[in-house]
């Protein structure tokens, strides 16, 4: 039987090719639970009918999913779901504990450390920057892969108060909670989710425009003093936020939100 018309999926004149935009799709929804691992697909005809697409599109498509390890044909059969994206699960928004020992969860390497010049900046609303910073990038793993990208500026003055010893084996959090003489009275950070660059892509294992949701935290002197900027980049596809609000506090239920009308 024919797809009624607001059955069928109409894909979008932008550019970008049917089979990405069709595997896309249907990643997503092997991702949100739609399609379970186990599961079979519609069938191409199925899939050409909903998605008004070619069968060498589909096919196309379904080929790139399989190189992913999230679905496999079998002949005579069906397609069917054979993994999630990402893999290893959502990880909570919580990187404060010392990195865990070889071949745990969550681990990091120093790929920079060097004076600073310019690779971030600190604008007059987000806080009063330090005469000179240290630049440190670090790249984050989750079970061996790439998952988060972070660029620090600590200002000068914190490095060598820490020592340049502690700074590789430690959290940029940890040191600046835990060491007091840094005079750390506030933290704050903003979020945004952005496009990733090819270099950014390459760096954290994924296609070129791939979102990314991009942290800065500020970590702050009580006179507004940025000790520390880190900005990181993190993969999309682990990472859930968890938040309960306060119905009772309806400012922050509209800080939360971002706008009042959502």
């Amino acid at each position: 039987m024919p797809l009624a018309d607001d059955q069928k999926t109409t894909l979008r004149e932008d550019g970008t090719p049917y089979y990405v935009q069709l595997a896309a799709i249907l990643r997503r929804q092997i991702s949100d639970g739609t399609w379970t691992v186990g599961d079979r697909l519609p069938t191409l005809k199925d899939l050409v009918a909903q998605y008004g697409v070619s069968p060498m599109t589909v096919r196309h498509a379904l080929g790139g999913l399989e190189g992913e390890g999230l679905i496999r044909a079998e002949r005579g059969r069906g397609t069917f779901v054979t993994g999630t994206p990402g893999g290893g699960g959502a990880i909570p928004y919580k990187l404060t504990n010392t990195p865990p020992a070889r071949g745990s969860l969550l681990s990091f390497r120093v790929v920079e450390t060097r004076p600073a010049n310019g690779e971030l900046r600190i604008s007059p609303d987000e806080g009063i920057a330090a005469p000179e910073y240290v630049y440190m990038k670090r790249i984050f793993a989750r079970n061996g892969g790439p998952f988060i990208s972070g660029q620090y500026f600590v200002s000068r003055e914190a490095y060598e108060t820490v020592g340049k010893a502690v700074w590789p084996r430690e959290l940029i959090s940890n040191i600046m909670y835990d060491t007091k003489a840094l005079g750390l009275a506030k933290v704050r950070q903003t979020f945004r989710v952005i496009a990733s660059t090819p270099q950014e892509a390459a760096e954290l294992d994924i296609r070129t425009h791939d979102p990314l949701v991009q942290v800065r935290r500020f970590f702050q002197t009580a006179k507004g003093e940025v000790i520390c900027l880190a900005q990181l980049l993190y993969r999309t596809d682990g990472v859930v936020f968890d938040i309960n609000i306060d119905l009772d506090d309806r400012n922050r239920l509209i800080e939360l939100a971002g706008f009042p009308e959502s």
